[in-house]
């Protein structure tokens, strides 16, 4: 195993960040987003993972960041939804598949768990396969599928919910 540190992200840690977002961006099959972004079209998305409330960790090798996670809301604005969040995770391209989703997966939710959340959703494109492995290794279940609502580079694509009570 990797010796990989798992911590709350700082504010130097974006540009690694956004780097990491943006290689999957570019697959067309990690995220619905389409266009890469900026470090600072990131930034207030960064300022709103506090610790507290909405947090970020990263996976640190040799003081690389080569992967993180993220909790968002679910639903946001709606109370009803307060203890339910929703994960986000992204691996460095040259560090896939060496158990850092893993690592990653588990911190958080243990992290949000001790945040007062009962319940993590992931929500990935059906045809990322890497994604969801690793959610059903972590013990996520699939929860919902809506198929056909993702169209890119003229290829339609499914949301696939896959959920976890803490």
């Amino acid at each position: 195993m990797m010796n990989i540190i798992v911590r709350h992200a700082f504010e130097k840690d974006l540009v690694e960040i956004v780097d990491i977002f943006n290689q999957a961006i570019q697959t067309k099959t990690s995220t619905g987003y389409l266009d890469t972004f900026t470090v600072f079209e990131r930034k207030e998305w960064f300022i709103s993972h506090t610790n507290k409330k909405y947090p970020l960790l990263v996976a640190e090798q040799n003081e690389k960041i080569v992967g993180w996670i993220s909790v968002d809301p679910y639903r946001k604005g709606r109370k009803a939804f307060e203890k339910t969040g929703e994960l986000s995770f992204f691996i460095h391209n040259d560090f896939k598949r060496k158990g850092i989703g893993s690592q990653l997966v588990q911190a958080m939710m243990k992290t949000a768990k001790e945040l007062g959340y009962t319940t993590l959703v992931a929500i990935v494109l059906d045809k990322n396969i890497g994604s969801i492995r690793l959610l059903e290794k972590n013990t996520f279940e699939q929860w919902g599928f809506l198929p056909q609502v993702a169209e890119i580079n003229g290829k339609i694509l499914g949301h696939m919910y896959h959920g976890k009570k803490l």
